[in-house]
């Protein structure tokens, strides 16, 4: 490591990686120096052994971070790489009336269909995404077409950025195959062949407006071995770009607040979360349900109408019992029938709203603050009525679904799911919802009053300080971030190209 760099980038995941592999691709004409901090560990692929168990060290928190609520649990990896490390390889582009918006209400005026369309077919093209084709499908898949399309449901299959998939199943505890296209498999390795440098178990403790202060932590068990000493460092930076992820980034901005001098009011507010169920329908035969790939269909006609998305998915045996509503010998029993689940998620579009923010305990770490709009309750009851019929639909027999007053729910249910299922049935500190898709904190915009960062990404006071991460959102994307990140990493590169 230098004493200092022309850029510094905070956070390896899609933003801080997108970020390092554009600006390395200018050091030789430029004459930059860059280097990438990660908080987290670098690991081997083969070390990822498919166990739920060792996997979850790859999670904060083992596995998620819980709102003060306890009303949601928030999953990001810690790694490098990211999340792409844990996430399945979904690639949506962005819904061209959110990019509306964000043009119209928030001065986003760089968002052009050319813009998106250009960048995101070029980067599409680098991680290889593509259609999911039909031979990855397996029976959880398969029975959710089948279900949909008896109810009239129009399907639709997603588009993954996978190379060479083995259909493990096992995306979200990490590929040992490299399959899946994340940063740690194809950005970094190339922004490191051109000259960046790489620094991992780096723990960002504050910035200032041209030093980052930070701590080296021991390397876990099975991570590769640190390249700088344990212990306090620091070092220098013409330009400094926060992509620690819409939990940490504004967690670090609050950290820097009297070290940058800085007063914004919105650091950390208009989080949203795309809160999550993830339900479970019990098939009368063992199915094919975690080998293939995760996912292959989704479903989002109910997007404008009801307020959400429909997806398939597969979750691991600790996963799936949590996901489960229910204790004692009900939640025992179902759990056996794990061979015969299938399985849906719902993500729901929660608004931006001031109160639902990121926070910072004492010690500096990220705390989440949320509470479930009542338009959100309407829509999740909405949600899983529908999930559940499409279960039965299927074939299932029997469900476990939350915000259900009658549980299980058997076939002779299926005319009264609407009775059964309320807003008011739903208890988020008991069957507490899950988000693998937090976004804003540090809110882009041509307005300090409601935005953190401008309409350039350089955080409002500052002129070296960008953000370049989902925790830019100005409000919830509606899809999978991953190439909206990236489509917006890849403009804050541009911007600071134009500065050096």
């Amino acid at each position: 490591m230098k004493e200092k760099y022309d850029v510094i980038i905070i956070g390896s995941g899609a933003g801080g990686g997108t970020l390092a592999e554009y600006l390395s691709r200018f050091i030789s004409e430029k004459k930059i120096s860059i280097l990438l901090i990660e908080g987290g560990a670098l690991w081997k692929r083969e070390k990822f052994n498919q166990t739920e168990k060792d996997m979850s060290k790859l999670y904060f928190n083992r596995g998620a971070i819980f709102s003060k609520e306890m009303n949601i649990g928030v999953a990001a990896a810690k790694a490098v790489g990211g999340s792409t490390v844990v996430y399945t390889g979904v690639s949506f582009r962005p819904p061209v009336d959110v990019m509306k918006k964000w043009r119209e209400k928030f001065g986003l005026s760089f968002l052009t269909d050319e813009f998106v369309n250009s960048r995101l077919t070029e980067m599409e093209k680098m991680i290889n995404v593509h259609e999911i084709p039909p031979e990855y499908d397996n029976d959880n898949n398969r029975l959710f077409r089948e279900g949909c399309e008896k109810l009239g449901i129009e399907v639709k299959r997603l588009r993954i950025n996978i190379r060479d998939c083995k259909g493990q199943g096992f995306c979200n505890l990490g590929c040992t195959e490299g399959a899946k296209q994340g940063t740690h498999v194809v950005q970094i390795p190339s922004a490191i062949s051109r000259g960046v440098d790489l620094i991992y178990n780096s723990y960002v403790d504050y910035i200032d407006r041209d030093t980052v202060y930070f701590h080296v932590n021991p390397p876990p068990p099975w991570t590769e071995p640190n390249t700088l000493p344990e212990g306090e460092h620091k070092v220098k930076g013409e330009v400094i770009v926060i992509a620690g992820g819409a939990l940490n980034t504004p967690a670090i901005l609050l950290r820097s607040k009297k070290h940058l001098e800085i007063k914004n009011k919105n650091i950390g507010k208009y989080l949203t979360l795309h809160p999550v169920y993830n339900l479970n329908g019990i098939y009368p035969e063992k199915i094919k349900n975690y080998r293939g790939h995760p996912k292959s269909f989704y479903v989002d006609q109910f997007s404008y109408t009801e307020g959400y998305y429909l997806e398939t998915s597969f979750y691991f045996p600790g996963v799936t019992a949590k996901n489960n509503p229910g204790f004692g010998r009900m939640h025992e029993e179902i759990m056996k029938k794990y061979h015969n689940m299938m399985s849906i998620l719902i993500l729901s579009h929660d608004p931006a709203e001031t109160h639902n923010r990121i926070e910072i305990d004492k010690n500096g770490n990220p705390l989440i603050r949320y509470r479930v709009n009542d338009n959100v309750k309407v829509s999740l009851t909405k949600a899983v009525i529908r999930a559940g019929q499409i279960f039965f639909a299927a074939g299932c027999e029997k469900m476990l679904l939350p915000g259900s007053n009658k549980n299980p729910l058997t076939r002779e249910d299926m005319e009264n799911l609407e009775k059964y299922i309320l807003p008011s049935s739903f208890d988020f500190a008991k069957y507490p919802l899950s988000s693998a898709h937090p976004q804003g904190g540090a809110r882009m915009g041509n307005d300090s009053a409601i935005s953190v960062a401008s309409p350039e990404g350089s955080v409002w006071g500052t002129d070296n300080i960008f953000v370049a991460d989902a925790s830019l959102f100005p409000t919830s994307v509606k899809v999978n971030p991953y190439e909206t990140v990236m489509l917006l990493a890849r403009y804050i590169g541009e911007q600071i190209i134009k500065k050096i």
